[in-house]
């Protein structure tokens, strides 16, 4: 495959559509292109993950609906570059009023506003064109 048929850039694992469909209209502003896999497709995560190349992907932190496939997926991901963007919604976030970055990770607190959302946004796109900034120092 041609590099840039097996590259995307974001890809989004969200069940509630409003909740999807912003962070669609957001990623398409930032990145431009962006791939939905809704959040229960755990075995089309993996098989995306083995086909593709991809920039961001955006996940929503919650117990409920973490599964240990999905989970090695992601962590897979990251370690062949891509970044990880966690929405979160639980009780115990890494920040209530602002998105921490730590190596590539990125933690959102469900809270935040849309601009804070496209900002995060076009950070990991400097840093997917920059991938040094990924790593821990």
């Amino acid at each position: 495959m041609d590099s840039a048929q097996d590259s995307i850039g974001v890809v989004v694992l969200e069940p509630n559509k409003q909740l999807l469909d912003k962070l669609c209209a957001c990623a398409q502003r930032v990145w431009g292109k962006y791939e939905v896999l809704p959040r229960q497709t755990g075995k089309e995560l993996a098989l995306a993950a083995q086909n593709l190349t991809a920039g961001l992907v955006i996940v929503r932190a919650s117990f409920q609906r973490s599964s240990t496939l999905i989970q090695s997926t992601l962590l897979d991901m990251y370690a062949a570059g891509a970044q990880i963007l966690i929405v979160q919604d639980t009780p115990f976030r890494v920040s209530e009023s602002s998105w921490v970055t730590v190596a590539g990770i990125h933690f959102l607190p469900d809270r935040a506003n849309d601009e804070q959302l496209h900002d995060l946004l076009t950070m990991t796109l400097v840093r997917h064109c920059m991938p040094q900034l990924n790593k821990l120092i």
